[in-house]
């Protein structure tokens, strides 16, 4: 039996919101139940019909044909694509922004009470995802782990710290807003906010850490323009500095401290160890550590004997854990120590421990440390810079992408490579390149903006940021701040990845950006007047 029209309208609107916040749990969750639900939200959309009046929300809103257009850019790629096989995989890709925009374009506005709990159950999910993280980092799943980056379980680590931006923004706006509020929900969300913080810290991703300080920048300075009181204008002047400057002036003292080298003896070739061995020293290679050269004053045989004493790891061996002898190396290095027996005999237990799970510096250790991803940093280029291989080293080798990017970009300028066709480009110039060997770290760019302009050239990089940014001023949602934040994250983001490249970033994009443009006035109540 049939329901009712009215009835039945109600019941689509119901399964449409719960859709809406079951996608909101599973962008920190899950991939597979992010890719379900958008399928779930079409199937929904088609049975509830109402084509007439959905029709007429797309004459409306103009802004939505430009979004789902994105996607259609992919399909016309495909005309001079070199690569079919890639091709069709970058056009599933970008699926959800095709469905997504279409279906919360074209549906009832939602308004703020529903956003908000959106909202809240996406942060749930969140706060949830870094607990599970944690979880793993502390051990408890039996998987020891030595670079935080690694925690991550349901998503890459970058695109989890952009959605934790993202709700530590949104809480924010929630927080401070005029909407009352009892005690125990103020305390809830401060204690959210204050917690994903300290977790952004814990996880260690430099693209993180730069979202967070460039969007809290912006809050501050468009505080500063619009408050009327000197007084509220001087303290986040204040506030301003020490952002920009505190973070510059740490990553000074850490450089200075890594550029801070030892004094090398006039007669290096002489020294011995205290057994009575020379060293041995690679003089060309002049890799750091904490201002020691990692690769002179060596004694193999030494370390070899010593080494296997204390360790059931072999010295020559690679072991899954992260062990080679190269990070005993730079281990001992760290500590200002020389590479000999003595050297071992000197080290605690817990330093044997931390080697073996292969940690390189002793100061890595405290996983709340900013100087370690600083350090880790300043090392990479410092490596890259003398020649060194950037494979694996997350920002050298972003620039040796940046540089084989422009290469191919010279060789397509006008209409790229078509779509997916970045696969054979790539791998040309790679086979050209003395570095990446593996194909593990034979990548795209990591610039979306470079992306766009391999696939599709000058034209259609131009028209793509057109059709992603023209939306904003066609809804009047230039003063929205949740959806203001929300593409001011994504934007940073486009400057060290390939953001809508990949289907976790694609998903919460086309999930959060038509959300907050096609949802009732998100900025009332207002904010608190200071």
């Amino acid at each position: 039996m049939l329901l009712p029209k009215k009835k039945r309208e109600i019941v689509h609107s119901q399964i449409y919101f719960g859709l809406l916040l079951i996608m909101a749990v599973s962008l920190p969750l899950s991939k597979a139940l992010m890719s379900i639900v958008p399928g779930f939200m079409m199937a929904n959309w088609l049975l509830e019909g109402k084509f007439s009046d959905k029709l007429q929300r797309l004459k409306e809103r103009k802004s939505v044909l430009l979004l789902i257009s994105v996607f259609f850019v992919y399909l016309f790629g495909l005309l001079w694509t070199n690569s079919m096989k890639w091709g069709l995989h970058d056009v599933k890709i970008q699926l959800p922004l095709l469905i997504l925009p279409l279906v919360i374009g074209t549906s009832n506005e939602l308004n703020y009470q529903q956003i908000k709990k959106i909202i809240l159950v996406f942060s749930v999910s969140v706060v949830a995802a870094s607990f599970c993280s944690i979880w793993v980092l502390l051990g408890f799943s039996g998987k020891i782990i030595q670079d935080p980056r690694k925690m991550s379980l349901f998503i890459s680590h970058i695109r989890f710290a952009l959605l934790i931006n993202i709700s530590i923004f949104s809480l924010g706006w929630f927080l401070w807003n005029a909407e009352r509020k009892n005690r125990i929900e103020k305390t809830l969300l401060i204690v959210a906010i204050i917690w994903l913080s300290v977790f952004l810290v814990i996880l260690k991703s430099a693209t993180g850490w730069v979202v967070f300080l460039t969007v809290l920048a912006f809050i501050l300075f468009h505080g500063i323009v619009h408050l009327k009181k000197l007084v509220w204008r001087v303290v986040l002047a204040g506030i301003l500095l020490s952002v920009i400057l505190l973070p510059a002036a740490y990553i000074g003292y850490v450089v200075q401290q890594f550029y801070t080298i030892e004094t090398v003896p006039a007669n290096i070739a002489n020294e011995r160890t205290s057994r009575g061995n020379l060293y041995s020293h690679d003089l060309n290679n002049r890799q750091l550590e904490n201002g020691h050269y990692t690769f002179w004053f060596v004694c193999n045989n030494e370390l070899r004997e010593a080494w296997n004493k204390r360790s059931k790891l072999d010295y020559e061996s690679t072991s899954s854990s992260g062990f080679n002898r190269f990070v005993l190396m730079r281990y001992l290095t760290s500590k200002g120590f020389r590479k000999d027996a003595e050297a071992i005999e000197k080290l605690s237990d817990d330093d044997i421990r931390n080697i073996e799970n292969g940690m390189t510096n002793y100061r890595f250790v405290n996983p709340l440390s900013f100087y370690n991803r600083i350090y880790q940093v300043i090392w990479e280029m410092d490596v890259y810079r003398k020649g060194g291989n950037p494979s694996g080293h997350s920002v050298s080798q972003r620039v040796e992408y940046y540089k084989i990017a422009f290469q191919i970009i010279r060789e397509h300028f006008w209409f790229g490579n078509g779509t997916g066709g970045y696969y054979m480009a790539y791998q040309d110039k790679y086979d050209q390149n003395s570095f990446f060997p593996e194909k593990i770290y034979r990548q795209r760019s990591h610039n979306m903006f470079l992306s766009y302009w391999i696939d599709f050239g000058l034209f259609g990089l131009l028209y793509i940021c057109f059709a992603l940014v023209a939306p904003i001023f066609l809804e009047h949602k230039m003063k929205s701040y949740l959806l203001l934040v929300f593409f001011l994250i994504v934007l940073i983001s486009f400057m060290n990845e390939d953001t809508l490249n990949n289907h976790d970033a694609i998903s919460f994009f086309s999930f959060f950006y038509p959300l907050y443009l096609y949802s009732q006035n998100t900025n009332k109540p207002h904010p608190q007047p200071f």
